[in-house]
């Protein structure tokens, strides 16, 4: 018998499996994971491609446990959990990982990191151990989640999660303005500690001449529901774009219209140009790929929504709100930028990368250092990553701007190719694929704003990214003709 050939990343040919006594016989790629093959044969959870999305609710269950007052004492175990967890199953899940396009830079550049062990300017051992696991926690799913057996459905829901979360994030943001202090959670310790006059830059006036923060959504920082309401667009526009039934277009259009109105209402005016390139991104994909109806839907729609809330956001936010947005306006993109962010980014390679072009050693900045730094070390001081490009230079020096990097590039022209294929009428790869590219060109740029890949969006990033190659390996098992 000829073996058939398949199509698809990590899959060279077929060989056939009983699932249970008494199954019919079913293909599985022969150079797939055994954790693939085990759950083909009925593998537990630690095979099934549950373990993503419900991956995903422990992530929203940590967010959702830091606004609770009672948990406060416990905040660190908290913050860790999910960190803690995705190392666990780097351990647990067994069998061999499909090879993602930026799986070998990534592991290059943790192996860069975890070499600081021996540079001179590392700070206390155990704020070194945690840099390095809070780095590979992050960028872990690339490996784990990769060998499970994830179908469309699952990967599906998996978006679906985090859509609704980060929807109902920017909706509690809205409450909060409309309701001033009726849904509030409490201030950040962190931002407490920056000083009263800092709390109140935070806070503006309203149409009603109320002083409210800038809506947290379900964070507790404020304008931390722009985040949500970057989210619930980007990913409500692919909802949108793929949606065959009338409620998934409302709930669609819900998110989209909740999402813009709470990032106009947060006035963090860098995740708006970020969703703005984001849009662009997947718009341009859409036309190269010559899906010129959903390039005109997407564009009827963010554009309308994108005009009728922001008068909204005028109508309940006040001259605050417009003149906060109306300076963006007032320079040129880059001079806005290097205003706010940029002079951070000519530091970074003007003044950080020569004095450390090997790196500064580990667990010298960030919520490692706080938690569990040496604070008295005055040979070994302190130091301040405001973007992830500083963060780099910190960890792995000239190597770590280098290597991660093309990491994310590597993501960006898997998720291209993907945008571009034809799969079939029912096929959604494609359309995911071209929201993918644009989420990672969004993380690509939110690197120039804060550090990124140092949170749980980093994480959320690196199983996004594994979810779909392995759903798309997945799908070229089960269906070998397509291409």
């Amino acid at each position: 018998m000829t073996v058939p050939q398949l199509q698809g990343p990590g899959v060279l040919r077929r060989r056939y499996v009983r699932r249970a006594p008494g199954a019919s016989l079913e293909a599985v790629p022969e150079g797939a994971p055994s954790a693939m093959r085990r759950a083909t044969a009925g593998g537990g959870l630690l095979a099934s491609g549950r373990l993503v999305p419900l991956f995903v609710c422990l992530l929203i269950g940590c967010q959702l446990a830091l606004l609770v007052e009672a948990i406060a004492p416990l905040r660190v175990a908290v913050r860790v959990l999910a960190f803690g967890v995705s190392l666990a199953l780097l351990v647990l899940v067994r069998g061999r990982s499909l090879k993602h396009p930026a799986q070998p830079f990534i592991l290059a550049a943790l192996g860069v990191t975890a070499l600081q062990f021996f540079n001179p300017g590392t700070g206390a051992p155990l704020a070194a151990v945690a840099q390095v696991g809070i780095q590979l926690a992050i960028a872990a799913p690339l490996l784990w989640v990769t060998r499970l057996s994830i179908d469309p459905r699952t990967f599906r829901r998996t978006l679906a999660l985090l859509f609704f979360f980060n929807a109902a994030s920017a909706g509690v943001g809205v409450l909060q303005v409309y309701f001033p202090g009726r849904f509030q959670p409490a201030l950040s310790s962190a931002v407490q500690g920056q000083g009263q006059g800092y709390v109140n830059s935070l806070q503006f006036e309203t149409a009603d001449g109320v002083r409210v923060f800038r809506p947290m959504g379900l964070t507790d920082i404020p304008g931390g529901a722009s985040t949500g309401g970057f989210y619930a667009v980007l990913l409500g526009g692919g909802f949108l774009l793929s949606a065959r039934r009338g409620l998934t277009r409302v709930l669609s259009v819900g998110g989209i219209l909740v999402g813009l109105f709470g990032i106009y209402l947060s006035q963090v005016r860098a995740t708006a140009v970020m969703l703005l390139v984001c849009l662009v991104a997947l718009a341009g994909v859409l036309l190269v790929s010559g899906r010129v109806g959903r390039f005109l839907a997407l564009l009827a729609v963010m554009g309308t929504a994108g005009v009728a809330t922001f008068g909204w956001a005028v109508a309940v936010g006040g001259d605050t709100v417009m003149q906060r947005w109306s300076s963006l306006f007032e320079s040129s993109p880059d001079e806005v930028y290097h205003r706010n962010r940029g002079y951070f980014l000519t530091g970074t390679f003007t003044d950080v990368l020569p004095e450390y072009p090997l790196g500064a050693g580990l667990g010298r900045y960030g919520m490692m250092n706080a938690y569990f730094g040496d604070h008295g070390d005055r040979e070994r001081p302190s130091l301040w990553a405001e973007i992830q490009w500083t963060a780099w230079v910190y960890d792995s020096g000239i190597l770590g701007v280098l290597l991660y990097p093309l990491g994310l590039l590597m993501s960006l022209a898997f998720a291209f190719r993907v945008a571009r294929s034809r799969d079939g009428p029912r096929s959604e790869f494609w359309l995911w694929g071209s929201v993918l590219f644009a989420y990672n060109l969004g993380a690509l740029a939110f690197t120039f704003s804060y550090p990124f890949f140092m949170s749980q969006t980093g994480m959320e990033f690196w199983l996004l990214n594994a979810a779909l190659f392995g759903a798309l390996a997945h799908e070229k098992t089960v269906h070998p003709h397509r291409r």
